[in-house]
């Protein structure tokens, strides 16, 4: 068999297993077209990236003080939960699930963003920080789900993003001296912000353009019309985006920043390259002094 050859699209969706859709949100992938199981195919496997960069992440934490369960380490457990609240959302498009997810990418921002502002305060002062983001972000996710609104929900997500955003920058320029090196955390840091940039103008292509996608998807055939479910891209970037910020998080906050052997080992892509590069340029200029 022609591994190229494209099969067509079905023309009645398969019977919903876990009854009609009734989330408010409902992307451009049609609904139940693959299996009865999985409402947004694409959609929902797309999450794996979330959760296999998380693992990857607690991973890298073992053998460390704390391990997986530390400080450094609740990041990366957000992002598995965003995984998989995203992908029991999109596999079912019901209303609860919706919420879950919804409610999880607050749960994983507000865990970073906790973390840029009081790592370096002594652990009082991090419950206390815990307290006071709890006392903001509980109100907001109570009135959300009872309201079912999206405005306040984004523009709280928004708002922390950018605050991760502006604390990550003062930390590479307080943290790290060396200006070459700065040069190069400053590039990763800007590769995020390109992807999640990215997702976010596909999503908009695929919400704004669904019909137009949608004839051109049944035209290409399966399977590779789903290249063009371009809410499934956003998963992909924002998954890359958010483990960089994590990794960068965890670099520079962390008691042992003094680029010492072995910096890079138990990231991955694209963080792992990059700080082999630092490490390599480190070592240089120790052998030219």
């Amino acid at each position: 068999m022609n591994i190229f050859t494209s099969q067509c699209y079905p023309d009645i969706p398969k019977p919903p297993a876990w009854g009609a859709p009734e989330s408010q949100a409902n992307f451009c992938e049609e609904d139940y077209i693959i299996t009865s199981y999985i409402a947004e195919f694409v959609n929902t496997l797309t999450n794996l990236t979330y959760i296999i960069y998380a693992i990857h992440g607690l991973r890298r934490l073992r053998g460390n003080s704390g391990g997986p369960f530390s400080f450094l380490g609740f990041p990366y457990w957000g992002l598995a939960a965003v995984g998989i609240c995203s992908g029991y959302f999109h596999g079912t498009l019901k209303y609860h699930s919706q919420m879950s997810d919804e409610l999880s990418m607050l749960v994983a921002t507000g865990l970073v963003l906790h973390r840029v502002l009081t790592f370096d305060g002594t652990p009082a002062y991090r419950r206390n920080g815990a307290v006071i983001l709890l006392g903001i972000l509980i109100p907001i996710s109570v009135y959300h789900c009872v309201a079912d609104e999206t405005l306040v929900h984004v523009m709280t997500f928004g708002v922390m993003i950018v605050a991760i955003g502006v604390k990550t920058r003062q930390l590479v320029r307080l943290r790290i001296k060396d200006s070459d090196v700065r040069m190069k955390v400053r590039k990763l840091e800007r590769f995020g912000a390109c992807c999640a940039g990215l997702g976010f103008f596909l999503w908009n292509i695929d919400l704004h353009f669904c019909p137009t996608l949608t004839k051109l998807k049944r035209r290409i055939g399966l399977p590779f019309g789903m290249l063009l479910e371009l809410h499934g891209w956003w998963h992909v970037l924002t998954a890359i985006c958010a483990y960089i910020f994590m990794a960068l998080t965890e670099y520079l906050t962390s008691d042992n920043l003094a680029l010492g052997d072995r910096i890079e080992e138990g990231f991955v892509w694209p963080v792992r390259a990059v700080l082999r590069d630092v490490k390599g340029n480190e070592n240089q200029k120790k052998k030219e002094r």
